[in-house]
């Protein structure tokens, strides 16, 4: 009867204790809810702008396409995100949705006519990941000049990449080998490259432009989706061709 007791009192603080650890690890703030409402905000201006574009017949590019198609991904994903927020969710799933939140905003343009609310959603997704203690954040990585500084995780791999650009063109990296698409403009030799390590699979892609005027991003990050290859790309917009000289960097996911 005592064992029987002492099991039971022993089951009802294990139950007890466990329930004090899940509620603990539930992560509330206040600005964090705010943060959230910026970020959706931001994402309903950039997807009712860029869809009113293709709405009312413009003439649009493939470019304007998937500016639209990944603008309305961020808003629903910014409000996914409000509804983890509201629900109190624990720290470790929150910061895993702001991880993928990242990775969406990654393949944001970063100049055109909307560059200005793409700013500011990468600036709320920043103040996400500052807020809940995620390492590096959109960073700015993706447009040269400044190294990497902002990800504490260390970097697995690099390619670097010396070519000519007119206008836009991509960069396509799968395992240890690099082709260049051009999208528009005047086609160019695939340039000169080398790689490090092969590029894995689970692994966030970086892209730090050395050399050249236009911008740079990374428009696709290694997924099953794309037989795990990364797509860089540059747009070359002040008329002519110009010499770009990229370095690459590959991360571990968290």
């Amino acid at each position: 009867m005592k064992k029987f007791i002492l099991l039971t009192l022993f089951s009802v603080l294990a139950f007890s204790l466990s329930a004090f650890a899940q509620e603990s690890n539930r992560y509330g703030s206040t600005r964090l809810n705010n943060y959230a409402d910026d970020l959706k905000r931001a994402s309903v201006d950039l997807a009712d702008r860029t869809s009113e574009r293709l709405r009312n017949g413009y003439s649009v590019s493939r470019s304007d396409i998937e500016e639209a198609f990944t603008a309305a991904q961020l808003d629903a994903s910014a409000g996914l995100f409000q509804d983890l927020v509201r629900g109190n969710n624990n720290s470790g799933n929150l910061r895993d949705a702001a991880s993928m939140l990242t990775e969406l905003i990654r393949r944001a343009p970063s100049y055109g006519s909307n560059s200005n609310l793409w700013r500011n959603a990468r600036n709320s997704v920043d103040d996400i990941n500052r807020e809940l203690g995620n390492g590096g954040g959109y960073g700015g990585g993706n447009t040269g000049g400044g190294g990497y500084e902002n990800d504490n995780r260390p970097i697995i791999g690099r390619a670097y990449w010396r070519g000519t650009v007119d206008d836009r063109a991509r960069l396509v990296l799968q395992d240890r080998n690099l082709r260049v698409d051009t999208v528009s403009g005047r086609p160019y030799p695939e340039g000169t490259w080398s790689f490090t390590a092969s590029l894995g699979r689970d692994v966030i892609v970086e892209v730090n432009k050395q050399k050249g005027r236009g911008d740079v991003r990374v428009l696709q990050q290694p997924s099953k989706e794309n037989d795990y290859s990364a797509v860089i790309e540059i747009a070359d917009t002040d008329g002519g061709a110009k010499e770009y000289q990229l370095e690459i960097v590959w991360r571990k996911r968290r």
